[in-house]
C-alpha cells in the first residue's frame, strides 16, 4: 500500500495545495475549486500540521511558498502533469497519434521527408515516429510499420511498397579525393563502410560483391556499425562507400547528397511492405496515412 495515505490528511488536500501554490492565492484557489476561502485556509493548515512544516508564508500582501512548499510544489506539478497525460492517453481525451514504427534510416530518409507534406495536407492527423532496431508487429501500440520480406509475402493489412535493390553509395566529396571504381573488383581498394544489424538480416559487402560477380576474398571489415543509418551518416561525411537500399537511400541520391560510384545494383528476392494494425479499417486517420 502506498505511504501517501499516511503522509497527507486526504487526497483533496493535495489538490487544494496545488491550486494555492500555483496561484499564490487562497482566494483564487477557492474560486477554482468552488469552495470557500476559509475552507482552503483550513485545508492548508491541516496539511502543514500533518507535514510538520510550513508550506506557505502569510502576510498582508498574500501568500508565498516556503522552501519546503516550493520543493513540494515542484514535485506535485510534475506528478500532476504526468498523471494528466497518462489519463488523457488511456481515456482517448488527449492528442491522438498514429504511431509509425520504422528503422532509423527508413524513418530519417524515407518517412520524414514525406510527413511534412502529409501534415500540411492533413493538419488534424498527428503522427508519432518510433525508431526501432527490430521488426515490430502492428498492435494496439503501433499502428503502422515497414518490413522487408520475400516478394510473395501475403498478409492482411499489408501493401507492397517497392523491391529491395541494393547498390554502393558515397558522397561526391569522397569521389573527388579518391579514384572512382571502374568495376566491382575495384571496391576492395576503397574504404568500405560496414554494418551488421542484430535483429534484421541485411546483405553485407561480401555477399553483395559475390552476387555482383566480384571477388570478395579481400574484403576485411575494420569498423562495423550496428545500424544502417550510421553507415549512411559515415558515407555522407565522406568516410567511404556504403551499401544503400532502394527505399532509404533514394532521396539522398536524388538530392545529390550521395552518388552511386558504380551503376551495378543487386535486386534481391525481397521487397518492402507497409503493414498496419487490424484496426486500420476502423481508424479513418490511420487509413488516410496508409493510403
Amino acid at each position: 500500500m502506498s505511504k501517501l495515505r499516511d503522509l497527507m490528511p486526504s487526497t483533496h488536500s493535495l489538490f487544494v495545495f496545488e491550486a494555492a501554490a500555483r496561484s499564490l492565492s487562497f482566494k483564487r484557489a477557492a474560486s477554482e475549486l468552488n469552495v470557500t476561502q476559509p475552507s482552503v485556509s483550513h485545508s492548508i493548515k491541516m496539511f502543514e500540521k500533518h507535514c510538520g512544516t510550513g508550506l506557505f508564508v502569510r502576510d498582508n500582501r498574500g501568500v508565498q511558498l516556503t522552501e519546503a512548499g516550493r520543493q513540494l510544489y515542484d514535485e506535485v506539478r510534475v506528478g500532476f502533469r504526468r498523471l494528466e497525460q497518462r489519463l488523457e492517453a488511456i481515456s482517448g481525451r488527449g492528442t491522438q497519434y498514429i504511431t509509425f514504427a520504422a528503422s532509423t534510416s527508413l524513418a530519417a530518409h524515407w518517412l520524414a521527408p514525406q510527413l511534412y507534406d502529409f501534415q500540411a495536407e492533413h493538419p488534424d492527423i498527428r503522427i508519432k515516429v518510433v525508431a526501432t532496431d527490430r521488426d515490430i508487429d502492428p498492435d494496439h501500440e503501433v499502428d503502422v510499420t515497414v518490413w522487408v520480406r520475400p516478394r510473395d509475402f501475403d498478409r492482411g493489412n499489408s501493401w507492397f511498397v517497392c523491391d529491395e535493390i541494393i547498390f554502393p553509395v558515397c558522397s561526391p566529396a569522397y569521389l573527388l579525393s579518391h579514384p572512382a571504381p571502374q568495376a566491382v573488383d575495384d571496391l576492395v581498394h576503397h574504404q568500405l563502410i560496414h554494418s551488421s544489424d542484430a535483429y534484421r538480416k541485411r546483405m553485407d559487402w561480401s555477399e553483395w560483391v559475390e552476387l555482383a560477380g566480384g571477388d570478395a576474398s579481400g574484403i576485411r571489415p575494420n569498423i562495423v556499425f550496428n545500424d544502417s543509418q550510421l553507415t549512411l551518416q559515415a558515407a555522407l561525411a565522406g568516410e567511404g562507400i556504403a551499401l544503400g537500399w532502394s527505399l532509404t537511400a533514394q532521396q539522398l541520391v536524388k538530392n545529390r547528397l550521395l552518388v552511386r560510384p558504380l551503376p551495378t545494383e543487386i535486386k534481391t528476392e525481397r521487397a518492402f511492405f507497409l503493414l498496419a494494425s487490424d484496426d486500420v479499417s476502423k481508424n479513418k486517420r490511420c487509413k488516410i496515412l496508409v493510403d
